[in-house]
């Protein structure tokens, strides 16, 4: 018998929208062999998508009423038209629901969790998926999710960008930020606004990835060697102006040292310091169509 990869698995998953293990399934059946795999799942009512890119749709947030688990879904459709669908909305929300209830790491294995509003026929957050792809027609997966757990003395706090001015609906830009000490839920959620915002990679300079870092260096050390007015200077002088630029990148991309939208005299980490006891622990922000390349026209 073939060997049943991960790889051929996702290739089905994708021109399918199935969930893993159906997947798995119908390709033990047909002895690893794709197109037979589909060839049977279309005998069974399900479409084959193709190629076909689910780059538009939702990020959903949902937080617990106590302030102490949260989490980000982004829900991917084809189309925009689908995204504001009041069917897909209501799936977002409820898998942005379950995100957070649950104890799944990544999104394969929330897909087999079972769906909280499952009906006989959704048994698993999968089956929910697949149920809404045949209903709307149209590509629809759980592009990824993020969720956060504080600690006794944390709270989460999640923003939803919105057009409408409620975040209930989702939206294109979400954000999820984890605080410790007391009295940070407004300092949460000005902090999460400001993320949306100014766009921070790393939540300090410390934790910016050295490897994102020496790309940088090198682009900047390349700049310098074309730039004419640097022609003739000190190497001290030129490596003066590599690190400041450094300096500059670090500072654009790191969220404590990043200007504060609403005062930018003041940087994210001395608006945290005027909350006593305040720090901010983690961040998340999603943009919906980041992992994705949009469908040609």
């Amino acid at each position: 018998m073939a060997a049943i990869t991960a790889a051929l698995v996702a290739q089905l998953r994708e021109r399918t929208g199935l969930g893993m293990m159906d997947c798995k399934k119908a390709l033990n059946e047909t002895d690893g062999d794709l197109e037979a795999a589909i060839e049977l799942l279309r005998k069974k009512g399900t479409k084959d998508r193709g190629d076909r890119v689910a780059g538009e749709g939702l990020i959903m947030a949902h937080v617990s009423d106590d302030g102490k688990t949260g989490a980000l879904v982004e829900m991917n459709s084809e189309t925009d038209f689908v995204a504001k669908n009041d069917d897909f909305k209501a799936l977002a929300t409820a898998l942005a629901m379950k995100a957070a209830n649950s104890h799944a790491e990544s999104v394969d294995a929330l897909l087999t969790e079972a769906h909280d509003d499952a009906s006989a026929a959704e048994k698993t957050v999968g089956g929910a998926i697949n149920a809404a792809i045949n209903r709307i027609g149209e590509k629809i997966q759980l592009g990824r999710f993020v969720r956060y757990t504080a600690p006794e003395n944390g709270h989460v706090t999640a923003y939803v960008h919105s057009t409408s001015g409620s975040g209930n609906d989702g939206g294109r830009v979400g954000v999820l930020v984890e605080t410790t000490g007391p009295n940070t839920e407004q300092l949460g959620r000005e902090i999460a606004m400001h993320i949306s915002f100014a766009k921070p990679k790393f939540l300090s300079e410390a934790d910016i990835d050295p490897a994102v870092l020496a790309k940088e260096r090198d682009i900047i050390v390349a700049q310098a060697n074309e730039d004419p007015k640097m022609a003739g200077k000190p190497d001290a002088a030129k490596n003066a102006m590599i690190e400041g630029r450094v300096k500059k990148f670090k500072g654009e991309i790191a969220l404590l040292s990043q200007p504060y939208i609403r005062d930018e005299k003041k940087t994210i980490a001395q608006l945290v310091a005027e909350t006593p006891g305040a720090a901010v622990t983690r961040i998340a922000r999603f943009e919906v169509g980041e992992n994705a390349p949009k469908a040609a026209e």
